[in-house]
């Protein structure tokens, strides 16, 4: 398995491409997608039905740096080994797995300001009761901010559910904020499946930070202004 997880890493590295295990993120390194720096990785909340822990060596993490300023540069998210899978035990059968990053921004001539999420591999096998994929995504000023679970700039999700016949197709979301150039985003996966021989499964997400081009403050304007006048004065005098 790990030699799998090696070799997916390493064929994406030879297309110039950086992709690396959520585990190594997790353990302090950072990856970059065109201007956007993500670092300060964390596993923030983990529980389900039976005990066990999310094995982040089967996420692969790849940069996405293509989409300009809109959609812009991003990350995707590949799931190996049916490591979200939630099979039905009769009962209640969920996994609720949460982490966080930061996504900076490099060039200072641009700032991010939405991100948008799109659920691209789920899969539901033969939803008889209540069987579902639903990812939550918070945008925070800073991690510090992410404490208070209600003091976000902005939230969104995606859904792939089938409630007692009821099915929910929500492959797509996007939440807008002031533009800035440093955001925490918390994400929060829970999957769940009820009857036995039902499952859900997660294979796959993206998501992308839109930019914009920074304006100068009406200060730097001003200074700007009052450094160019002071030039032509001094000018005049040596003339």
């Amino acid at each position: 398995m790990k030699n799998l997880l090696m070799f997916l890493v390493l064929s994406t590295m030879s297309l110039n491409i950086q992709a690396t295990l959520l585990s190594d993120l997790i353990n302090g390194q950072s990856i970059t997608a065109g201007d956007k720096l993500f670092d300060q990785w964390a596993v923030l909340f983990e529980d389900s039905s039976d005990f066990t822990s999310v094995n982040t060596d089967n996420i692969v993490v790849t940069a996405l740096n293509d989409g300009g300023l809109n959609p812009g540069p991003g990350l995707r998210f590949d799931i190996l080994n049916d490591e979200l899978l939630v099979e039905g035990d009769g009962i209640f059968a969920y996994l609720d797995f949460m982490f966080g990053f930061r996504v900076t921004v490099l060039d200072p001539g641009l700032l991010v300001k939405d991100n948008s999420l799109y659920l691209t591999d789920a899969e539901l096998v033969n939803p008889t009761s209540s069987v579902s994929v639903f990812i939550e995504e918070k945008i925070f000023t800073d991690a510090s901010a992410s404490l208070n679970i209600d003091d976000y700039i902005g939230i969104k999700d995606v859904e792939l559910s089938n409630v007692f016949g009821t099915e929910t197709d929500k492959a797509f979301d996007s939440a807008a904020f002031n533009p800035r150039n440093s955001i925490y985003v918390t994400k929060n996966i829970l999957m769940e499946a009820w009857d036995v021989g039902e499952s859900a499964n997660l294979l796959s997400f993206e998501q992308r930070f839109s930019q914009v081009e920074s304006v100068p403050e009406p200060a730097s304007l001003w200074m700007l202004a009052v450094g160019l006048v002071m030039i032509g004065v001094r000018r005049k005098r040596l003339f």
